[in-house]
């Protein structure tokens, strides 16, 4: 008799079949020692699309929303389909006498396995095994404290409750957005909030008016103050009033301060990072990273977790050790680094550890196997070893003095800092040289205001007195907001629910925010393959389409209000103090109703209102055949003779990348983009390069990078 033990993922499946004894290799399972180890490969089974209940329901159409299943069906994934085969004839062996579900220790994880257990008609008893770390000592305990998969009931609803509301929520409003305004208009519980944020923040810039304010300079020799006012006459008094004059030093405040290194990474404050030190979009991250994890040189990537467990603490200490002796980066690292001085229990916290601990290089890791990495792999696991040696090294100490002086009746202020002690950022300050950077000739340091600076004071007290040097005025405007990048938009993603009024709603999605870690990146994709979303250089910009469809959607999809009420009811769910029919009647009842209200006011027979129509269209230069303008359009910019015109296009994707209004202008102004990073080829390769005006024909071509 045999005992089947599911994981979500092979290299998991491989540590616990090692523990057990499993260790006979065979495609899609390991076997041994009267135990069966195989895996899911994420889900293998899906909820069905709406014609698996009726063909008729193939056709979009206001007559036959809303669509709500009385029993959801489930179909195997296409995807995975050979993986089920396998684990569903590993179920149904007559050996095969009990299972133990051993996916992720989580909601999600919990759906994968059961969805499988459901969809192979299996009725064979189960054990839940609940672990968050993969180290030896860990699984040996959860295997010898297993309990009955019964007790996860709960959190199989809350899960199940999720996917279902989700189907219901994106089948029914995608149609009917879609029917009533005559184009393709994707909808979903995740994605248009995020849609909503984008728009909001291009209002914000658009709407936003600068005010002037002048900042007024007392140079005073070895130090500089400064004050503010927000009348450039003002300002000019000032300086005709304290020319020449003297300043008396009237508060010194000295307050001694520390910064303490960030946790580890998970996923999403990796993408943050690699966004804003690299460039890389977090789909590439997430790739990047999922690559390293395949080659065993960095644990799980898809992780919404910063620590490790207690169990972890000896092994990740070796850890440390192995990178610091192993040679990388001719040992740049070595010169301030001090083993002595860190500290593991710094990123030590069960509690905060859930489906998986925070990503880390592995002990697989060799020189020879780093130096043979890709570029991208380089850089991406440059950023995950530099955050573990930073994360438990010592804080940064340092000193800040204010003082305030007075020059003929005005208050001006001077700051200085002197660090104590460099603490983890002697070690951060190596990370630039490690990063393989391409460096454009147009990157430029900003400017910064010399008050602003971190410097020096000298040694001040009440009472003492400089000579004013000089007195100079600075013209500066406030700034609009900046446009969300993939860094910034990823945080508001994370914390989307802090503004919510509600408490208990806030409370909800404290630990949420939308979307998840693991999904994240695939939203903003989304949202940028639909048209919603372009990418111009770093920034996300809304596109006409979003712009008038947020003025369409019903406030209720776009708050992540939705999201948080929904969390507050599927952790009720998990706790059993709600219940799945409840929850499910709920989202039903609101679907129904708001849709049969559209339908009172609209008919599909009606002539379209043709909002999106309405919204000028943009020219973003001139047709290199003919000399039109190129309008840009929701897939493509083309020439506006048409087409019995010259046929010039150029799409907005290529290769896998979006092509962005500048881009297109540099194009069709200087013949040639910038370096565009990314594009992936046929044979899902990535790479760089410009697009060009052909000479020949005046067609699109590539001209690669060095």
């Amino acid at each position: 008799m045999s005992v089947l033990i599911v994981a979500e993922k092979p290299s998991v499946a491989k540590e616990i079949a090692k523990i057990i004894g499993a260790d006979k290799g065979t495609k899609g399972y390991k076997e041994g020692n009267n135990y069966i180890v195989s895996w899911c490969i994420g889900h293998l089974v899906e909820l069905a699309e709406p014609d698996a209940y009726n063909p008729a329901l193939k056709k979009w159409s206001l007559e036959t929303l809303p669509i709500i299943p009385e029993q959801y069906k489930t179909v195997v994934s296409t995807k995975t389909a050979e993986q089920y085969k396998i684990l569903a004839e590993l179920i149904n062996r007559p050996d095969v006498t009990e299972l133990v579900c051993a996916t992720d220790a989580g909601r999600e994880g919990e759906l994968i396995f059961r969805l499988v257990y459901n969809e192979t008609g299996c009725n064979k008893p189960c054990k839940r095994l609940w672990i968050s770390s993969m180290e030896e000592k860990s699984i040996r305990n959860g295997l010898a404290n297993m309990k009955d998969s019964s007790e996860y009931d709960n959190l199989y609803k809350a899960a199940q409750c999720r996917q279902q509301a989700d189907w219901l929520l994106g089948i029914n409003f995608t149609r009917l957005y879609s029917r009533l305004y005559g184009r393709t208009l994707p909808t979903g519980r995740v994605q248009t909030p995020t849609i909503s944020l984008i728009v909001n923040r291009q209002t914000d810039i658009d709407n936003f008016n600068p005010e002037l304010y002048y900042n007024v300079y007392a140079d005073l020799n070895t130090f500089i103050a400064r004050t503010k006012v927000n009348d450039k006459k003002a300002a000019q008094e000032i300086v005709n009033r304290c020319t020449d004059r003297e300043a008396v030093v009237t508060l010194v405040t000295e307050e001694d301060k520390k910064e303490n290194p960030q946790a580890l990474y998970d996923l999403t404050s990796l993408q943050r990072d690699a966004n804003r030190i690299l460039g890389y979009t977090a789909k590439q991250t997430l790739d990047v990273m999922q690559a390293l994890y395949d080659a065993k040189l960095a644990t799980y990537p898809r992780t919404d977790s910063r620590y490790i467990t207690a169990d972890m603490k000896s092994s990740t200490r070796s850890l440390i050790e192995q990178l610091i002796n192993m040679g990388l980066y001719n040992n740049i690292m070595l010169q301030d680094y001090n083993l002595i001085t860190t500290d593991v229990n710094k990123i030590v916290n069960d509690s905060k550890v859930t489906d998986h601990h925070a990503i880390l290089p592995t002990s697989s890791l060799t020189k020879e196997k780093y130096d043979n990495l890709p570029t991208t792999e380089k850089n991406i696991l440059t950023l995950v070893i530099f955050r573990l040696l930073t994360a438990v090294y010592p804080a940064h100490m340092y000193r800040a003095t204010k003082a305030v002086l007075d020059i003929e009746g005005d208050a001006f202020e001077a700051t200085g800092r002197v660090v104590l002690d460099k603490g983890y950022k002697a070690v951060e300050q190596h990370l630039k040289n490690c990063l393989i950077l391409e460096v454009s000739k147009k990157n430029k340091t900003a400017e910064k205001d010399p008050a602003d600076q971190e410097n020096v004071l000298p040694p001040l007290a009440e009472g003492d007195t400089f000579a004013v040097q000089a007195i100079t005025v600075e013209e500066k405007k406030t700034q609009p907001p900046k446009s969300y990048t993939e860094d910034s938009l990823l945080g508001a993603m994370e914390t989307a629910g802090k503004n919510i009024a509600d408490e208990e709603l806030r409370e909800a999605m404290k630990n949420s925010g939308l979307g998840t870690p693991a999904t994240r990146a695939g939203i903003i994709e989304n949202i940028i393959n639909t048209g919603y979303i372009v990418r111009d250089k770093k920034n996300l910009q809304p596109t006409d389409q979003a712009k008038v469809f947020m003025d369409l959607v019903t406030s209720k999809l776009k708050s992540p209000e939705l999201t948080a009420e929904w969390e507050k009811r599927l952790s009720e769910i998990q706790e059993g103090v709600y219940t799945d029919t409840a929850f499910m009647d709920e989202i039903t009842g609101f679907i129904r109703s708001f849709i049969s209200d559209y339908k009172l006011l609209h008919s599909e027979d009606e002539p379209k209102d043709n909002f999106f129509e309405k919204t000028e269209k943009k020219s973003v230069g001139t047709c290199p055949r003919c000399g039109k303008n190129i309008i840009e359009w929701d897939k493509v910019y083309s020439c506006e003779s048409g087409k019995d015109g010259c046929g010039f296009s150029l799409w907005k994707k290529m290769c896998g990348k979006s092509i962005s209004p500048t881009q297109a202008q540099k194009l069709l102004t200087k013949q040639k983009t910038d370096l565009i990073k990314g594009f992936t080829s046929k044979a899902g390769k990535s790479f760089n390069a410009y697009l060009i005006i052909k000479e020949d024909d005046k067609s699109i071509g590539f001209e690669f990078s060095n």
